[in-house]
């Protein structure tokens, strides 16, 4: 296959390019690295696929779908250790097929537990304060990705709507964030008196409270600590922060296509009756998206051409 990767002036994004080149060349494909600036959608018709790294990578997108094209969608994995993504062979990215989120292929790794075992036990988030009731989990004072019973139906007071960038809102063609809220908000109103805490993506410059919540908009407001505040339920469109709640045991509405929309509610309507995932469940999407998610070193080696391969081949010959 021939693989196409747009770049720019990035140190990560080189570092990328690097491992995905080896690791894709060493069992017989192509991979060149354009610029950018350079890319046409002419030139994008001779690639099978083109790699998108970030949500800053949407004039790109729009030249792929122009050209009706396919695309690898690759950004910060779900496990997101501080200091290790940008020059670690150790970090990883996740990756989707002509996507936002892998939801039409998570099925294929439901059943495969090897991947699974070690990611569940990667730190993800430093974790401050105490779980209920004093119960720390196996992180000791970390967040990471093991499974934890969901609280129940009686249990928490608060509703947490947790924000995107605008860089996000943009790439998915949608209203800003700010909007977002404010209506997500509105719609709540209708069905939920519970107390809202807001808090908008730390690195969005343009976050501002909005009535009748508590603002949590500042970067002192660590995710960890307001997991711990008596939660009811974590609101996203497709956040990241979704994934970790409902792993961490609280119950989760994505009104988008998040990684964990099978084990979510979907519509406002349904808060007070919202979906709440099992064990098995969190495990069972747990192998799944772990095939999805890949150290760069891992990358290099050619593992994630090797288990992806099939899949790669299958979207193609749906064209």
């Amino acid at each position: 296959m021939k693989f196409l990767f747009p770049t720019k002036e990035s140190e990560y994004g080189h570092m990328l390019y690097g491992c995905l080149k080896e690791g894709f060349e060493k069992l017989g494909n192509v991979v060149d690295e354009v610029h950018r600036e350079n890319i046409t959608e002419k030139l994008i018709k001779e690639y099978d696929y083109t790699f998108l790294f970030s949500v800053t990578s949407d004039t790109v997108l729009k030249q792929i779908k122009n050209a009706g094209g396919k695309y690898l969608y690759m950004d910060k994995g779900y496990c997101r250790s501080k200091g290790v993504r940008l020059n670690n062979l150790e970090g990883y990215v996740r990756i989707s097929i002509n996507s936002w989120q892998p939801l039409k292929y998570l099925h294929k790794f439901e059943d495969r537990a090897d991947r699974w075992s070690e990611i569940r036990s990667t730190r993800i988030r430093n974790k401050n304060t105490r779980w209920r009731n004093g119960f720390t989990g196996k992180f000791d004072g970390v967040i990471g990705l093991e499974p934890q019973e969901t609280i129940g139906e009686h249990e928490g007071s608060y509703i947490l709507l947790a924000g995107s960038s605008g860089k996000y809102h943009r790439w998915q063609g949608s209203e800003s964030p700010q909007e977002f809220a404010e209506n997500t908000i509105k719609e709540l109103r209708k069905y939920t008196d519970r107390p809202i805490i807001y808090r908008p993506k730390p690195t969005w410059s343009d976050k501002k409270p909005i009535g009748g919540t508590i603002w949590k908009g500042d970067k002192d407001n660590r995710y960890s600590d307001l997991l711990d505040t008596d939660l009811y339920a974590v609101i996203t469109h497709t956040s990241n922060a979704a994934l970790e709640a409902n792993f961490y045991g609280i119950p989760t509405m994505t009104l988008g296509n998040s990684i964990v929309k099978s084990i979510s509610s979907t519509k406002i309507s349904d808060i007070n009756n919202i979906y709440r995932a099992t064990v098995e469940e969190k495990n069972s999407l747990g192998r799944s998206l772990s095939y999805f998610q890949w150290k760069l070193r891992e990358i290099k080696e050619g593992l994630m051409w090797i288990h992806l391969k099939n899949i790669l081949e299958e979207e193609l010959n749906e064209s």
